[in-house]
């Protein structure tokens, strides 16, 4: 019995002399020799410690050989300050392309909950990308594949919830740039303070009165067109609420209440009612492509003026193309809405709401 205590004794003497050993023999490797123990190349070893911090080191032992790390150092995109996150990332993602997740993170957005994937990667590059919205973004963009700028247009809008669905009141301190659409609405006695009236040849109708500043604005346009050989008039600029009540009406009575929901305003969010805008010359269809027409797509927004319900934006303004509809915003905001081809909704939302 005493030789098996003594063999047992001996036997774990040894064992533990092997796994001292080992666990000191290891503990003197140099970093440059365990990632080679791990599987890396001669190369990549190099590329990591030319590229990783030291700090992170045993994060690259403890994950192991695993190609796509280098990958990641290899991209033209890597920063070496983001590599915890590219790691956190990557390993809930492990499946999704290296340089989407580069991009993802690099991006600086906090989108470390959300699974990696192109629609995610071309968002966060796009220059009206507001990190609030992403997830309605992926889910539109999922749903209907759409392009990424309409996708962004689209739900910076509002108009992926559905037109009329939730009804704000507009922001009276907006000023000239107080949103009025088929989400935000002036009350029913909201009358602007500072109306004056447009006569001799800046007007031909019956709604002729506009803010102080846009009517100004809007007589310096008008006076510009002329030396151009252009002649450009007020039809209808501020209407009240009850006038849009019986326009409204009137409109549901010969149309129904869904076509007139594409061109007509319900009361209170018409933006007639805010002073700011003004219906020019023809209000028809045919004044598409006129001489007039082209001039104001060309010049409004020097004045600060722009095309409030352009083509291919109906899904974002929830109105039919209106070639004669220009609406005052100012010439800074103007300037910005017609070089960027964007709608007063996509502008507001990046612009006002997100500060």
């Amino acid at each position: 019995m005493k030789k098996i205590f003594i063999i047992i004794g001996i036997l774990c003497l040894l064992l533990f002399s092997l796994f001292f050993f080992l666990h000191f023999k290891d503990k003197d490797l140099s970093y440059e020799d365990k990632l080679k123990n791990t599987g890396y190349s001669t190369d990549e070893v190099a590329l990591i410690l030319d590229k990783v911090a030291k700090k992170n080191y045993d994060l690259i032992l403890e994950i192991g050989y695993d190609k796509s790390l280098i990958n990641i150092l290899t991209s033209n995109e890597y920063k070496e300050d983001n590599f915890e996150d590219y790691i956190e990332y990557y390993m809930k993602n492990k499946d999704s392309n290296i340089n989407d997740i580069i991009t993802i993170i690099n991006s600086g957005y906090n989108l470390m909950n959300y699974p990696a994937s192109t629609l995610l990667a071309t968002l966060v590059k796009e220059k009206y990308y507001i990190n609030e919205n992403v997830a309605r973004y992926l889910d539109y963009g999922n749903n209907t594949k759409a392009d990424i700028k309409k996708i962004i247009g689209i739900v910076n809008s509002k108009a992926d919830l559905g037109f009329y669905s939730t009804s704000y009141d507009s922001n009276l301190n907006d000023d000239n740039l107080i949103l009025v659409n088929k989400f935000y609405h002036l009350k029913e006695d909201y009358i602007p303070s500072d109306l004056v009236s447009l006569s001799g040849q800046y007007n031909k109708g019956n709604n002729n009165k506009m803010r102080k500043e846009a009517a100004l604005a809007f007589m310096k346009m008008v006076d510009g067109a002329k030396i151009d050989n252009i002649i450009i008039y007020n039809l209808s600029s501020f209407r009240d609420y009850d006038y849009q009540v019986n326009l409204y009406n009137k409109y549901i009575v010969r149309d129904g209440k869904d076509l007139a929901d594409k061109y007509s305003a319900r009361p209170g969010y018409s933006e007639h009612q805010s002073g700011l805008c003004s219906d020019l010359n023809n209000i028809s269809d045919s004044f598409e492509g006129t001489d007039e027409a082209i001039w104001l797509q060309n010049n409004a927004y020097k004045y600060g003026f722009i095309l409030r319900f352009p083509k291919g934006k109906e899904d974002i303004t929830g109105y039919k193309y209106e070639p004669w509809h220009y609406r005052y915003v100012g010439v800074e905001a103007a300037k910005i809405i017609h070089e960027d081809d964007i709608t007063l909704e996509e502008y507001y939302a990046y612009y006002i709401e997100k500060k």
